[in-house]
């Protein structure tokens, strides 16, 4: 039994670092940062910086903190016995390595994941094996905090008088896109646990993009069967973003004789309005309002414009269609591109949703999958 007691003691404190250790972020595109980095650097002159909220939901957290103690456990436990063993004397090691590696199954399990104020609280349940009646259990604040624009620092405290496993700091993780600002936890709001903000790099310049057919059967709001488990995250994009991404697009020709300056993107009435002033032959004669609806085609955000209508000398108002193709191919040849390869776009809308109620009401709101969690 003295035996059994020394392994326990090396097993719970190798699988408390385990389970403390344990990243949200995947190792496969971690290390695509370097390549990433690179491109990003290279283009900086012609791209600009696109400020966005990300929002990862409780149950993906959750699932990804359980996935990987369940693929990590093998190993802690080869470790924790030979740990324990080597304190043995020698002609104990052989018996007592044969008994711990038959009889012990250990197991870490999450019981339960929530955010609060200042962190996620999680719950954790220690056990040497199926049934233990000595099983662990410990309450944990996992606090967030920004060591730089890539890194994450993660500390833990123990809450609710749980024995006190480990506390400080435990680990760090790289954020493998865009430049971290800030990590908050976000208690009541619906499905997300944690939100970071970051900056996306957009296209400054034009790009090659395959425009979208104009059609105004788009569906802007979110589906109702759009469920947490089918999605892990949200991306937000404030109308302050969208409002400075149209400093960014600079003057177009419309038809032969028409040119578009001052382009401005705004929110208003549920609906993205994209306003141009008009000039013809050197003159400002109006200003022009397009309509725009966000959707979601391929994984990719896809902006589909509705109408345009031109305001001649704030007196007359014509339909100016033969904008549109352009103003859509401009936009998706920023926007589009902005979170490829990181998130795969399910569906998109204007405000808030049951799943993420805390978004604001003019804010551009993506639903999807990030690549980054497991």
């Amino acid at each position: 039994m003295r035996y059994l007691h020394i392994l326990r003691v090396g097993w719970i404190l190798v699988l408390a670092l385990l389970v403390l250790g344990v990243t949200i972020m995947t190792p496969a595109l971690a290390s695509n940062s370097a390549t990433q980095h690179t491109t990003q650097t290279s283009a900086q002159s012609d791209s600009s910086s696109l400020n966005a909220i990300v929002y990862l939901t409780t149950n993906s957290l959750a699932y990804t903190f359980q996935s990987r103690i369940d693929q990590q456990i093998p190993d802690a436990v080869n470790t924790a016995i030979s740990n324990a063993v080597s304190t043995l004397p020698a002609q104990d090691r052989d018996w007592a390595t044969e008994m711990a590696t038959t009889l012990i199954q250990p197991s870490a399990t999450l019981l339960n994941l929530y955010p609060q104020q200042g962190g996620l609280a999680m719950r954790l349940r220690l056990s040497l094996y199926p049934g233990d009646p000595q099983a662990i259990t410990s309450s944990l604040l996992m606090r967030f905090s920004v060591l730089n624009s890539s890194t994450v620092q993660v500390s833990a405290t123990p809450i609710n008088g749980g024995p006190s496993l480990v506390n400080g700091p435990l680990a760090t993780f790289h954020i493998p896109l865009g430049s971290l600002n800030s990590i908050y936890s976000t208690p009541g709001c619906g499905s997300s646990a944690l939100a970071l903000n970051l900056q996306f790099p957009v296209a400054l310049g034009q790009t090659s993009f395959v425009a979208q057919p104009i059609s105004s059967n788009i569906s802007t709001t979110f589906s109702k069967n759009l469920v947490a488990g089918n999605i892990n995250s949200f991306i937000e994009v404030p109308a302050t973003s969208l409002f400075s991404l149209g400093n960014s697009i600079g003057t177009m020709r419309v038809g032969n004789s028409f040119t578009a300056k001052n382009v401005r993107i705004i929110v208003q009435g549920g609906a993205i309005h994209i306003l141009s002033d008009i000039y013809w032959s050197g003159f400002n004669i109006g200003t022009a309002d397009t309509t725009v609806a966000p959707g979601a085609a391929g994984g990719n955000l896809v902006l589909y414009v509705l109408n345009t209508n031109l305001s001649i000398f704030n007196l007359f108002t014509f339909p100016l269609n033969s904008y549109n193709q352009q103003i859509q191919q401009t936009l998706n040849s920023k926007l589009g591109s902005a979170f490829a390869g990181k998130f795969y776009v399910a569906q998109a809308g204007i405000g808030p949703d049951g799943l993420l109620p805390c978004a604001a009401g003019n804010s551009l709101v993506l639903a999807g999958n990030i690549s980054v969690l497991g």
